[in-house]
């Protein structure tokens, strides 16, 4: 799936085009974050103008907007799933990263289509999991515009990280099953973009208060891990690190500081969850001394990316820089869920929860949006707000 160059650099000035407007918006949330009404609208904020893009008519048989729980009012997951015609939503997702907003449409609308069509069809790629254009969607998800890789090259260029050492036993234990994870990212590229990512949280350190609440390790293990599905994805380490740094200092600043706060109150929420919308499940769970923090500690730190295979962790984080990473969280409880019965059936639930099953983007997607629509709003909100506070 090689693309043209032209077709690649109609991409990056699509990828620009978006990725402002979406950074615009990201800078006016940041005025409200003591509440949690701007957060949940980051999930879908542009979804109901999305009817009056020129480039597709809405159909009466098309779903409600999802995560709008006021919309949702408990319909049928088929339903709130159900695509009127999958063909125009790819076509949709993809005319929208290759030409930039159509002429007369706000980039606002544009990117709320993008996350409309990630929902509903997804992104097109191979068996693999490679797309030409799914690292273009993430950059304009995560916010990011176009980056100088002098930025990368000025980090890797300072050689080894004081935290050189804990990165080299860390990265050939990387996917180290994966063939086709190793088959495309070498150890020689992982390192350096952790040694990278840990000098620039090194100079990072310096800049900020002793007293700041949010002081990040310059590495922690599954930081490794974080890094691979980038690197599997992008034409670059430039680009790779680039997603990375965002995702680590905007999206989950907490889950890499020296006490991992943000990964232990996600492993909390994971536990409050499940007592809420399935009592039964979470006292089998307490009653065989299985708390979250015994089973899950991975897949809220990595993402889910920690468990296999790797195109499924693509689709799911799709799904998750289009509605938040925030719900990872609820990704897991919705696996979980998938387990019930034969988590309740079994004599020893614990060897079952310590290797989860092979991801299903799709289905754990679904059980999601389940959990979204039922879950009362304050625990919602420490969702929301669980990997920044």
């Amino acid at each position: 799936m090689n693309a043209s160059p032209d077709k690649n650099i109609r991409r990056l000035r699509s990828h620009q085009q978006l990725s402002s407007a979406a950074r615009n918006s990201y800078q006016t949330s940041l005025k409200n974050t003591s509440s949690v009404r701007p957060a949940r609208d980051q999930l879908l904020p542009q979804a109901k103008t999305t009817d009056s893009l020129p480039t597709r008519t809405r159909a009466s048989s098309d779903a409600p907007v999802p995560f709008e729980r006021t919309r949702l009012q408990r319909k049928p997951l088929q339903t709130i799933l159900q695509p009127s015609n999958g063909h125009a939503r790819k076509s949709s997702l993809e005319v929208t990263l290759r030409d930039g907003p159509a002429p007369g449409t706000k980039p606002a609308a544009s990117l709320g289509l993008l996350r409309h069509s990630i929902l509903m069809s997804g992104v097109q790629a191979t068996k693999e999991g490679m797309s030409d254009y799914r690292i273009y969607l993430w950059l304009t998800l995560l916010n990011l515009g176009p980056l100088p890789t002098d930025n990368y090259l000025t980090q890797i260029h300072r050689g080894r990280s004081p935290a050189h050492e804990k990165i080299a036993n860390d990265v050939f234990r990387t996917l180290a099953t994966d063939a086709l994870f190793k088959r495309r990212v070498s150890d020689a590229s992982l390192t350096r973009v952790l040694n990278a990512t840990a000098w620039r949280i090194l100079d990072s350190q310096k800049a900020i208060p002793s007293e700041s609440p949010v002081i990040q390790s310059t590495y922690i293990q599954g930081m490794n891990v974080l890094s691979a599905p980038f690197l599997y994805a992008a034409r670059s380490e430039a680009q790779a690190y680039a997603l990375l740094t965002c995702l680590l200092s905007e999206h989950i600043p907490t889950y890499v500081t020296s006490t991992m706060s943000g990964v232990h109150a996600g492993l909390e929420l994971i536990d409050k969850i499940l007592a809420t919308i399935s009592p039964k499940l979470s006292q089998f769970l307490l009653s065989n001394s299985l708390p979250a923090k015994i089973y899950a500690f991975a897949p809220v730190l990595t993402l889910c990316a920690c468990t296999p295979p790797l195109p499924e962790v693509l689709k799911l984080w799709d799904f998750l820089f289009a509605f938040g990473t925030h719900l990872n969280v609820l990704c897991i409880v919705a696996q979980i869920m998938m387990m019930k019965d034969k988590l309740l059936e079994s004599p020893s639930p614990g060897k079952l929860l310590r290797s989860f099953p092979n991801l299903n983007a799709e289905e754990i997607i679904k059980g999601t949006l389940l959990i979204v629509r039922d879950l009362p709003e304050d625990i919602y909100a420490e969702v929301v707000r669980h990997g920044r506070v």
